[in-house]
């Protein structure tokens, strides 16, 4: 899993956690600090000084040491209760994480011809526009999922469908349906499909009421709507699967 974190956002957690990162419960030092100095107060005799009663100087170090005491008792409760360890500092780490938008892209060749050049897109209602197959990346996620969500919406027996991993990337774009930057984390897939049906193998079909249509990188390039919308997408499969 790739994470994109400010610089400057990581120091402020740092900064902010750095006293409660330790291997020790905080406040046990204050508490042996307290026990060394009550230890000298019983073998301590005390004197007059600048004329102060004995008593009142025995006194006061005495409540001074109760207070210390009383300090090292609360910084060692707050220890225990606030247990601040890698664990947490990881997991504070990963709610800086602002790549907000993760993607599996599986790109399908018409590899029914002999000279398979050609990718199958879905039409996206919502951004008027045809796609690359693309599902949200799930945090466990895997190959197996994948080809079932591709099975599902093919209708295709999944066993007649075979995926591989080939790359991850980070694309920072501007979303033309949202109109606000946003970063993608994009996780490539090549997908194989060893028995398509006679209707796949049609320029264009619809499954379910989405439709279907198979273009050449050449085709996509030449489409303003589609680089417009998803030149990045485009330009990553054309260099990783071509």
């Amino acid at each position: 899993m790739k994470m994109l974190i400010d610089k400057i956002k990581l120091k402020l957690l740092l900064e902010e956690k750095r006293d409660y990162i330790k291997n020790s419960v905080d406040g046990v030092d204050t508490v042996i600090t307290v026990i060394v100095y009550v230890i000298s107060l019983l073998c301590c005799e005390f004197k007059p000084i600048f004329g102060i009663n004995p008593i009142v100087l025995q006194t006061l170090a005495w409540v001074i040491a109760v207070l210390l005491l009383i300090y090292g008792i609360i910084k060692i409760v707050k220890s225990c209760k606030y247990k601040y360890n890698h664990n947490i500092l990881f997991h504070d780490i990963e709610n800086l994480d602002e790549i907000l938008h993760k993607f599996s892209i599986v790109a399908i060749k018409d590899t029914y011809q002999d000279f398979a050049n050609r990718f199958l897109l879905y039409y996206d209602n919502a951004w008027k526009c045809w796609f690359f197959f693309s599902f949200h990346t799930e945090e466990y996620q895997n190959e197996e999922q994948l080809i079932q969500r591709l099975s599902n919406s093919l209708k295709i027996d999944k066993d007649y469908i075979k995926i591989r991993y080939i790359s991850d990337r980070l694309q920072p774009k501007y979303s033309e349906r949202d109109h606000q930057n946003k970063v993608y984390q994009h996780s490539l897939y090549q997908g194989v499909v060893n028995q398509f049906s006679d209707e796949m193998k049609q320029l264009e079909f619809t499954i379910d009421g989405v439709r279907y249509k198979w273009f050449t990188i050449s085709e996509m390039e030449a489409d303003s709507n589609i680089m417009k919308k998803n030149a990045d997408v485009i330009s990553f499969v054309k260099e990783k699967i071509g």
